[in-house]
Formats: structure tokens, C-alpha cells, sequence
């Protein structure tokens, strides 16, 4: 992958090859500016490869999908007018995937694995970072992908 700067070209990964099995955890491990949020962006498709491909399932990864969830660590993810539930309620309910009751009880569900169940009427600027951070990761697993992508989520708290 790489990035053109107004005065340079910065190759951030450079022939990347691996491959992740059926509930595999894989943990990229490196100094900061090596290229592995890069590389997350583009598994997750926000980013297309300079060379090679990308692939899930055998499929060539083109865009992002409902298949990979990614939680970024660059920027406030969640909804400001909207509560934890509901944020976490609004990816079942903007992909279609849940509605209505069935999208709280699975949004309830994960939010108490992220151990924010007294939280789910707050609203982000309650929160700490940390807590926000959570948040997100509980709106990607509710979605239950085939793959969490997770920037940094050792800053979730």
C-alpha cells in the first residue's frame, strides 16, 4: 500500500502476505507509521491494494461490507444524539440485519460484554474515550462479521 504526499511517495506496506483461519485471533504487532492500521483498512476495503488483491473467502475484497466490521482508533465513531443502545442498534438496523425489539435485545446483549450495561442511556459526551471505544466494539460484534477489525483497541479501557 501506499500514499502519495504532496513531496513524496511513502510505501506503508510492501508485499503483505498471510492468511486467517475460521476463529483465528491475529494480532499485527509494530511500531507506530509501520503500516498496520493501513493494512486493517484495506482488509476492512476502505483502502484497495497497489498491487495484489485482497481476498475473503475466496472473494476479492472491493469495498467495505457488512461482513468486516472495523473499529478505527482515529476518530469518535459514535452517533452524538444518540445513546449507546441506540448506537449500537443503528448498524442492525441501518444494514437491515435486526428491527425494532430484536435490534435492543442483540444491542443489550453486547453492550454488557463490553461491561457498559449502566451506560446504555448515556450519550457519547458522557463517556470517556475508552468508553467510546467500547461502544463501537460492541456495535461491531452485534453485527456478528466474518471478521472485527480493531485499531488499537488496547485504548478501549
Amino acid at each position: 500500500m501506499q500514499y502519495k504526499t504532496r513531496d513524496h511517495l511513502v510505501t506503508a506496506t510492501y508485499r503483505v502476505n498471510f492468511q486467517v483461519l475460521k476463529s483465528d485471533r491475529f494480532v499485527l504487532l509494530g511500531a507506530s507509521g509501520c503500516g498496520k492500521s493501513t493494512l486493517l483498512k484495506a482488509v476492512g476495503g476502505y483502502m484497495m491494494p497497489t498491487e495484489g488483491e485482497i481476498r475473503l473467502k475466496g472473494v476479492p475484497v472491493r469495498g467495505p461490507g457488512p461482513d468486516r466490521m472495523m473499529v478505527f482508533q482515529e476518530f469518535d465513531q459514535l452517533l452524538p444524539w444518540k445513546t449507546v443502545k441506540e448506537n449500537v442498534m443503528f448498524a442492525l438496523e441501518a444494514s437491515g440485519k435486526l428491527k425494532g425489539r430484536a435490534a435492543e435485545d442483540k444491542a443489550m446483549q453486547y453492550i454488557e460484554k463490553v461491561n457498559l450495561a449502566d451506560f446504555a442511556n448515556n450519550y457519547p459526551h458522557t463517556l470517556s474515550g475508552g468508553m467510546k471505544q467500547r461502544v463501537a466494539i460492541a456495535r461491531g460484534m452485534a453485527m456478528e462479521p466474518d471478521i472485527l477489525l480493531m485499531d488499537a483497541p488496547q485504548d478501549a479501557g
